[in-house]
This record gives C-alpha cells, sequence and structure tokens, in this order.
C-alpha cells in the first residue's frame, strides 16, 4: 500500500482538527489520568446514593460526549473518503492526459523521423531449399 502523500497529510490533520475543533494538546488535557480513574475506583468507603447518582450522572455524560465525537469522527472520515475519491478521480484523469499527449508527441516524432523514408522493399518470401 503506498504512503498518503504530504498533501493528503494535511488533509487529514485538518479535518481531524476541524471535527474536534481541539488541538491535540488540549484534547490530551481533557482526557482523565489514570491515577484519578484509580482513587476514585479504589477507594473502599461504602458509596453513598449522592455520590452514585453523581457518578452515574458522570458516566452519562462522558458516554454521551463519546458518542458525540465518534459522530464527528465518523463524518469526518467519510468526508475525508469523499476528498480521497475525488483526489483519485482528478489524478487519473491527469495520467489519462499526458498519456495522451505523450502518445501525440510521440507519434509526432515517429512521422517527422520517417517522413523521407526509402521505397520499402517487400521481404524475400522464397522458401529455402530442403
Amino acid at each position: 500500500m503506498r504512503k498518503p502523500s504530504s498533501s493528503s497529510k494535511y488533509v487529514i490533520a485538518a479535518l481531524v482538527a476541524a471535527t474536534f475543533g481541539l488541538t491535540t494538546g488540549t484534547a490530551m488535557a481533557q482526557t482523565p489520568s489514570q491515577g484519578d480513574q484509580s482513587n476514585s475506583a479504589a477507594s473502599h468507603k461504602p458509596a453513598s446514593k449522592k455520590s452514585v447518582r453523581e457518578l452515574t450522572s458522570q458516566v452519562k455524560q462522558q458516554n454521551e460526549q463519546m458518542r458525540q465525537t465518534t459522530s464527528k469522527l465518523n463524518h469526518a472520515t467519510a468526508q475525508l473518503k469523499e476528498t480521497t475519491h475525488r483526489m483519485n478521480q482528478a489524478r487519473a484523469k491527469e495520467m489519462r492526459v499526458a498519456s495522451a499527449e505523450h502518445r501525440v508527441k510521440k507519434g509526432a516524432r515517429h512521422a517527422r523521423s520517417h517522413m523521407h523514408a526509402r521505397t520499402h522493399h517487400p521481404a524475400n518470401t522464397t522458401p529455402p531449399p530442403r
């Protein structure tokens, strides 16, 4: 499989950045660290109804954020596929045009080089003696 060109890398980066509206640093800063997660999970105190409600609410919010993020990512992926398809079509068209131009130039050179060709002598068709 071919590596993406530098221009398509920029297209991908721009789509991802536009989708999330965040820089990579900001996005990384918003994710909870492992230490924070383990502290709340490893707590041996019995959970109060209030803390359970708060955690449930927090989980629901995180799930909703993940769902929205997934939706944005899917949309960006679809845009990227469409853009890539259009780029490939344009590249194929350019290649067809370049190939046709090459054939025309080659044909012109071929015609010029054979313009003053000698009269054609037919090949000797008599079979060799047996």
